[in-house]
């Protein structure tokens, strides 16, 4: 570059670390996890082996001198990397009795303050409060303490991960000081100096523009503070932390949050398929300020993705039952707990008043519902929620959410369900997996239970779930005389295993039956507190026209089990999960 206020430095770890460095408070955390330490470690390692007396170039570190130290903008992970071997390599020569000067003055040293006072300081100094004291105790060499960040957590397996390295490496200290040669002194990198932290940020994000190997809310974090002046770094870096702590707390990947928050948020139809991939993120958001604004309003930006990131935890671990998170709480029993993708459409719901965002998660239970039973494509899904956000993050009234639903949902999933009846028909255990089977029982269950009772509003699942429950089969899973039950030899597996033929029973009900025949089965299926079960051999009339009553034109019970039986059943099922599952 022609800027003079920009220099390029090369070191080796000897001359580097004669300098001091800071890791700033608005940084990213040290989160290299060991699988990157040990990487770090064999490519050392490799590179030492084939020839100890060739440089190893290591890449390049941005920095913004301010006055005797220099700030990290990039490089800190391996930076602190570097930091931690040396005190790791100081410790094992402190143990075998060698001269550890040259180490110390690489790990600390004595410089003078603006007050002309001389102090001690280490070399690298992590100024991020999860980092606390680590560094120091990692140096001294003492026990990890009890309750850490996980940054801290992270800094202290670094340094087990370094020890281990070195000691299966190098058992012999002779060998050991000969790689301490080539790391002090054939490692080597290039070092940006600038004296604006402008400047610093803008040569950051034009080394990893095109994201490889960074993480895009990193560079998005840049990009931001590169907006606002250095005195606001402080305040904007606690907004921050602010999302990325809570998506901490529920262990989340913070890339799938800002791809979901881009998607609900912002126009992204022209992505293929309207749907924006991790590795598009960061050149998705330099090509669009216009909608964005996180450079005029780089704080108003900010708060937004914090009020989303709000929502995005509410809406995956709902901490209660009501307002609608009851279908929240199942879908990941009926998806799975992986899946995430319903997050995009509460983020654009945003704007909801109470009551149609409650419709909401009940409408979007029942989609992921005939997704799974219909076996739609989960990028076909979501390429359908994408353009569903366009028009979500506009509706405000349970009207406008009636309208959506009857205009864009209901067309959509009837598409779906053009063989939803026979799809379901061939539902089972051999056609789906136990977890989806047992949240469809449960589901079922729990609706007739609740209209037992006179309720027509959504269950917790929680009783139905649980592992003390069991999925029963009626017909059993030895059975010797299959001809009983009007199947032969190779039916028998096929319908054994059918949703008709399957019921939820305690485990302390169930291990009693074992493998009975229905008839003496029976007895112990009305012990069951749930209805569909205790009901199979006999309905139990109340009064007239009770709840009871009217629960009971909605099943069938069967004196005799058989294949017929099961057909029957299995098509009893399926129109209660119509009732239940019903969109509009």
């Amino acid at each position: 570059m022609a800027d003079t206020h920009i220099k390029y430095n090369d070191h080796s770890i000897i001359s580097a670390f004669k300098d001091h460095y800071i890791v700033p408070d608005y940084q990213r955390e040290y989160v290299w996890q060991d699988e990157q330490v040990e990487q770090l470690l064999a490519d050392l390692l490799d590179a030492y082996q084939e020839d100890n007396r060739k440089p190893y170039f290591l890449g390049t570190i941005v920095t913004c001198d301010s006055g005797g130290q220099f700030e990290l903008i990039d490089g800190q992970q391996r930076l602190t990397t570097f930091f931690i071997l040396l005190c790791a390599i100081k410790q094992i020569y402190m143990a075998q009795g060698q001269q550890t000067s040259v180490l110390e003055n690489l790990i600390y040293s004595a410089t003078m303050n603006n007050d002309g006072d001389v102090i001690n300081l280490y070399h690298l100094q992590l100024q991020y409060e999860d980092a606390g004291n680590c560094l120091e105790l990692i140096e001294k060499g003492q026990e990890k303490p009890g309750h850490l960040t996980q940054s801290g957590e992270r800094l202290f397996n670094a340094f087990q991960t370094a020890q281990k390295f070195l000691g299966e490496q190098f058992p012999e200290i002779a060998d050991l000081k000969k790689f301490v040669v080539f790391l002090l002194n054939k490692t080597s990198f290039v070092r940006i100096e600038t004296y604006d932290i402008t400047d610093a940020l803008k040569i950051f994000e034009t080394i990893n523009q095109r994201g490889k190997g960074l993480d895009p809310m990193d560079l998005l974090k840049n990009m931001v503070f590169r907006q606002v002046e250095r005195s606001k770094f402080k305040e904007l870096n606690m907004n921050w932390k602010y999302i990325t702590r809570a998506l901490e707390k529920i262990d989340e990947k913070p890339l799938r949050f800002l791809r979901y928050f881009i998607m609900a948020n912002y126009d992204t139809s022209k992505e293929k398929d309207g749907v924006l991939r991790e590795d598009q993120i960061y050149s998705w958001l330099t090509r669009n300020n216009d909608q964005c604004r996180y450079r005029e309003a780089p704080f108003a930006f900010v708060q937004k993705m914090m009020e989303q990131v709000d929502l995005y935890v509410k809406c995956r671990m709902p901490d209660d039952l009501s307002r609608g998170n009851v279908h929240l709480k199942n879908i990941p029993l009926l998806a799975g707990k992986s899946y995430k993708l319903h997050l995009m459409l509460m983020l654009a719901a945003s704007n909801m008043e109470e009551e149609a965002f409650a419709q909401w998660k009940a409408v979007v239970e029942s989609v992921i519902y005939y997704g799974v039973i219909n076996r739609v494509a989960t990028n076909v899904t979501e390429h359908i929620f994408a353009q569903w956000c366009r028009s979500l993050r506009h509706i405000v009234t349970p009207q406008q959410l009636d309208e959506f639903v009857q205009e864009t949902v209901l067309p959509e999933v009837r598409d779906w369900k053009q063989d939803n009846h026979s799809n379901f028909l061939r539902l089972g255990l051999n056609s789906m997996q136990q977890y989806r089977i047992k949240f469809i029982l449960g589901k079922i269950t729990a609706y007739v239970d609740g209209l037992r009772l006179g309720k027509t509003t959504a269950e917790d699942l929680t009783v139905y779930t649980q592992t003390a429950v069991e999925i029963e089969h009626i017909m059993p899973q030895t059975c010797e005389n299959k001809g009983a039950y009007g199947v032969d030899e190779e039916e028998f597996p096929i319908y054994l295993h059918r949703l008709g033929n399957l019921t939820l029973l305690e485990n302390s009900i169930n291990k009693s039956i074992h493998n009975d025949l229905y008839e003496s089965k029976a007895a112990s299926y009305k012990q069951s507190k749930f209805y569909i079960t205790s009901s199979l051999p006999g309905l139990v009339d109340q009064g007239q026209d009770t709840a009871i009553n009217r629960t009971n034109r909605l099943l069938r019970a069967w004196p005799q089990w058989n294949k017929q039986a099961i057909e029957e059943r299995q098509e009893m099922l399926y129109q209660l999960s119509e009732m239940i599952w019903n969109i509009g």
